[in-house]
């Protein structure tokens, strides 16, 4: 199975592609979908909406995970993520892939053991299940902690599906 993770953002959305297979979880790719800071809101919305579909068509993956909707402090901010949210349920909708969402709470717990965990420990943990590995792209530096929660978000489904399989083939068991 493969889960293409994203963390939305207008300026920096991060992207994680993970594929599970019998014994171990590979990263396929990682990176970030970047618009132009002081463009037009409609251009970066369609560039974010055009990568996404690219991405997609690209990987095909089985499922599409987004973070939710999180309530920030600063309206302005929160009201433009939940637009390149919107665009990219779009793209996924439009390739006909299922989409799931996770909250930020959810994901920090899954990945590190606490809700409360920093982008740091995020990043310290991503490591940690996929390998020093994922830090190694020519991608900038400081923008790493984008793709890392992407991945992160990715990983929060692998263990969630993982969990109610477990939980499914128990039940089999118990009722056999």
């Amino acid at each position: 199975m493969v889960i293409l993770g994203i963390d939305p953002g207008t300026a920096t959305t991060g992207y994680g592609l993970i594929e599970i297979g019998k014994q171990e979880i590979m990263v396929k790719s990682w990176g970030l979908i970047e618009t132009d800071k002081n463009g037009f809101k409609e251009h970066r919305l369609e560039k974010i909406y055009e990568e996404t579909t690219a991405l997609i068509k690209l990987h095909k993956p089985d499922c599409f995970v987004i973070e939710k909707v999180f309530f920030a402090t600063n309206a302005k901010t929160a009201i433009a993520v939940g637009q390149a949210q919107g665009v990219m349920l779009l793209a996924a909708g439009k390739c006909g892939i299922e989409i799931f969402e996770y909250a930020p709470g959810t994901i920090k717990k899954v990945i590190t053991g606490s809700g409360k965990s920093n982008k740091k420990e995020v990043q310290i943990h991503v490591r940690k299940i996929l390998g020093n590995k994922v830090k190694s792209q020519k991608h900038k530096k400081t923008h790493f902690d984008n793709a890392a929660d992407a991945l992160a978000i990715a990983l929060t489904h692998a263990q969630t599906i993982n969990n109610q399989s477990s939980i499914t083939n128990n039940q089999k068991q118990v009722k056999s």
